[in-house]
């Protein structure tokens, strides 16, 4: 059981008493507010009433003017645009959002997915030969293409255009496309750069619509697809993203879209209760399991189909494809963990290199994940793919995984990525000369206590949990990366009942505290080695989230665990 590290965030009590006083709100929401840097009534109304004026314009992103020409262009030559998409849910919802758009300004357009295992991550010739096949002189790619160097110069060979929309970090050389869409260049004056590669082609359509002259409503539809890439690439929720994400929430319930409605009643989601992390959980996986097992284009196929029964089928087929992922996934990292416990001084590793040739590329990234939230460490999972190892990595907070792979690119074939995730190849023979290569560039990166830390933004009494503190916290949502749920401490508890151990797996914790003249309902996810301790009756402090439970057609409010701390006496 990993030892967590509680750390209370310093406050400004000044700036909590001037927020209290000035809304009107209780000091645990002052505390929340001033901690999120929401301290005057400008800041206030830019979080609370985020809405479409908050979009920048879209003609600030470098290139933009250009690719809105070339594809008004395009519309007037009747050319056939093809849209290529990444295999991940950011990229089959990108496609997904500029075929639906192209299709409603009557363009001629296709899409293509590439196949994860055959064709790997970006724009490939396999692609590029289907749309020589097909006729089409203009390529768009999403969320991929920033480094397609000679994919590009094979296309123009060819007579091919490209337009670029992508979100990754750029290399210093880029493709000769008519037009480069990304936020992340070095000389692009776009305000936030925390757009997705379906936040860059939602902001493209926008662009578009705003030459056409078009309502505004004819590319805010799109934002139920942009809400759910925004979340599934962890992207920021501030800025423009904030607005994006509430309001592709609320068309997400509003269920126009029969793909994501399919999805959803596949997923078993309430949409009285639905929140980015119930999307991250439940029905993401669902979207990527398309590209990790099988053919991605059935993502697009299902967001861009107006068959109610064909979008049920797709779903249920995501549903079955899901649970195989999981099983395999759950073999994978039993097996890498295995390989920790028998070869590694894990006390000894900044950064976990492990390596497989029996292992299913499409859930490397998935046991990287797994294995990284184990041990808290930068962790890299590869799989042979042919006569190379590929992989994917993923990092911990305030440790730049690209950065640590631009260290070791002499031992590399291939990557790219973010900060905190990204993908690699490999030679097998450098995979040892790597681990020692990363392990030593990251020894003086990361310290050595390596216990993971839970920030705790207000210790909270039971009594202060009430309707009004209820409310005001509902307005900070929606939460996610960039304006995290806050995180309470209660110390000294006694009185839990009802200790008892739920789910499939029985893996899950769930208990009552009773306080005055009412219970809170308490839930622990993967918690069951804290059962036996808390039938100890010790008294116990808890590291908790706050969220609504919807059961039974009744709502009641639910104490999420991040931490049991016990007492020594109780």
């Amino acid at each position: 059981m990993m030892n967590f590290i509680w750390e209370y965030k310093k406050q400004n009590q000044d700036d909590i008493e001037i927020i209290s006083q000035e809304f009107s709100v209780p000091s645990s929401i002052a505390t929340i507010m001033s901690l999120k840097g929401i301290n005057t009534r400008l800041k206030s109304k830019d979080f609370f009433f985020n809405d479409f004026n908050h979009l920048h314009d879209p003609l600030l992103m470098k290139d933009m003017p250009k690719a809105v020409n070339r594809l008004i262009n395009a519309k007037k030559n009747n050319e056939l645009v093809l849209i290529l998409g990444d295999y991940d849910a950011d990229g089959t919802t990108a496609a997904s959002i500029l075929f639906l758009y192209f299709k409603s300004l009557n363009i001629s357009v296709e899409y293509y997915i590439p196949n994860r295992e055959k064709e790997g991550y970006g724009v490939s010739i396999l692609a590029i030969d289907y749309a020589i096949k097909i006729g089409a002189s203009l390529i768009i790619t999403c969320d991929c293409g920033i480094t397609a160097i000679e994919e590009v110069k094979y296309g123009l060979k060819h007579n091919i255009n490209f337009i670029i929309t992508d979100h990754h970090k750029p290399k210093e050389e880029l493709p000769k496309a008519d037009a480069i869409l990304n936020p992340n260049q070095i000389d692009c004056d776009y305000p936030f750069k925390g757009l997705c590669g379906a936040g860059v082609a939602f902001k493209f359509c926008v662009a578009i619509n705003n030459k056409l002259g078009k309502n505004l409503d004819d590319v805010l539809c799109y934002t139920d697809l942009t809400a759910i890439a925004t979340t599934a690439d962890v992207m920021p929720v501030v800025d423009e993203n904030r607005f994006i994400v509430k309001e592709g929430l609320k068309r997400i319930v509003s269920g126009t879209n029969k793909g994501i409605k399919a999805l959803i009643n596949v997923s078993k989601l309430n949409l009285e209760s639905l929140t980015i992390g119930k999307l991250g959980y439940w029905f993401i996986p669902k979207i990527n399991a398309a590209g990790r097992l099988g053919d991605a284009g059935r993502a697009v196929k299902l967001f861009t189909t107006n068959n109610p029964q064909l979008a049920n089928q797709i779903a249920l087929d995501l549903e079955n494809e899901n649970e195989k992922r999981k099983s395999i996934t759950m073999q994978h990292e039993h097996e890498a963990q295995c390989m920790i416990d028998s070869n590694i001084n894990i006390n000894n590793k900044k950064v976990i290199v492990l390596y497989s040739e029996n292992w299913h590329f499409g859930v490397v990234g998935i046991v990287a994940s797994r294995i990284k939230e184990l041990y808290n460490r930068p962790t890299i999972i590869l799989t042979k793919d042919k006569d190379v190892y590929k992989g994917s990595c993923r990092s911990i907070a305030g440790y730049d995984i690209l950065d640590a792979l631009n260290h070791c690119s002499s031992l590399l074939d291939n990557y790219g990525g973010h900060p905190m995730a990204a993908g690699l190849s490999i030679q097998e023979k450098n995979i040892a000369d790597f681990d020692i290569k990363i392990n030593q560039y990251t020894n003086n990166k990361i310290p050595d206590n390596l216990n993971p830390v839970i920030h705790i933004d207000y210790e909270l009494k039971f009594s202060e949990i009430n309707n009004r503190f209820l409310k005001f916290l509902n307005y900070l949502e929606p939460f996610g990366p960039g304006n995290t749920k806050p995180v309470f401490a209660t110390n000294k508890i006694k009185n839990m009942d009802d200790v008892r151990l739920i789910g499939a797996n029985q893996d899950t914790l769930k208990f009552k505290i009773k306080h005055s003249n009412y219970e809170l309902d308490v839930i622990g996810f993967k918690m069951v080695e804290h059962y036996d301790k808390l039938l100890s009756g010790k008294d116990i402090s808890i590291a908790y989230t706050i969220d609504k439970n919807y059961w039974g057609g009744r709502q009641s409010t639910q104490l999420v665990l991040k931490d049991i701390i016990y007492s020594n006496h109780g």
